[in-house]
């Protein structure tokens, strides 16, 4: 038999018990009236996530590098969620004109830069540490830590006066741990992650910053390679993401649903132990 509840103690019908206050509703999901730039987001993750939040309602704009790669892009996705704007930027990350390009980009757009997501990266040569030589390691830090934190540098004033205003940089596990062959790329993502951490602090209360890790991710559902045959192995889900299953967590960590969230890595690998 369910106990009496007397007026006035918590969970009466004239007071909520305060965990029962508020809560979060499905719309904290919703993007409406915000814009989100991604860069590399013509492609897999990052047009999964592109996708994800016009159809959530914000406006996108997609920043990449291949002309027609990202031109199906945003018409595919401007044919999915008619009622956002998807505005293109053709360019390359390490462009020194882009912060003035993201800018112009922004004036065609009513609604606030409220999201921003660093997608974009830059894998190196399959070499070790030893074997990658200055100029090589240099080219990775400038498109995988440099650049996003010149970016971030130019729309945090933006974002300060948006409500909710929220950064995710797209890390990967071999920053976590080594992954043979990968050290440029490892060493840089490793830096993106702690940068977050930073970032978090400084930016805060005004912004959320937050690191999203994908795991074995393949827009077909099948393994790329035998090297990820293998390491499926150690996959508890026993198979490669896709790129919506990534988007998800982002679309969480970009909403209101996430408020009190930042700072924070959110591994999307399928159980893996990295």
């Amino acid at each position: 038999m369910s106990p009496v509840l007397t007026s006035g103690s918590p969970g009466s019908a004239d007071e909520s018990p305060p965990w029962l206050v508020g809560g979060i509703r499905p719309d904290a999901f919703r993007l409406d009236g915000r814009t989100a730039i991604v860069t590399g987001g013509d492609r897999n993750i990052g047009a999964s996530i592109a996708l994800t939040f016009a159809l959530s309602g914000a406006h996108v704009a997609i920043i990449a590098r291949n002309e027609a790669r990202l031109s199906r892009t945003v018409d595919e996705i401007a044919k999915q969620a008619p009622q956002s704007y998807v505005v293109p930027v053709l360019a390359d990350v390490r462009d020194e004109d882009l912060p003035q390009r993201i800018l112009a980009a922004l004036h065609t757009i009513e609604d606030p830069l409220a999201i921003f997501v660093n997608n974009a990266a830059d894998y190196g040569a399959d070499a070790g540490l030893i074997d990658t030589d200055t100029a090589a390691l240099g080219a990775v830090f400038e498109t995988n830590l440099f650049a996003p934190l010149r970016l971030i540098k130019t729309v945090a004033p933006i974002l300060k006066s948006a409500p909710g205003a929220s950064i995710i940089n797209v890390v990967s596990g071999a920053g976590l741990l080594p992954v043979a062959g990968r050290g440029a790329y490892g060493i840089t993502k490793a830096a993106l992650w702690h940068a977050t951490r930073y970032l978090a602090v400084e930016l805060a209360p005004d912004i959320r910053v937050n690191a999203l890790c994908p795991g074995l991710v393949s827009e077909t559902g099948e393994p790329r390679s035998s090297g990820q045959r293998a390491i499926l192995e150690g996959v508890p889900m026993r198979r490669v993401g896709s790129p919506h299953e990534i988007a998800g967590a982002a679309l969480y960590l970009a909403s209101d649903a996430s408020s009190y969230t930042t700072g924070e890595l959110l591994v999307c690998n399928g159980g893996r132990l990295w």
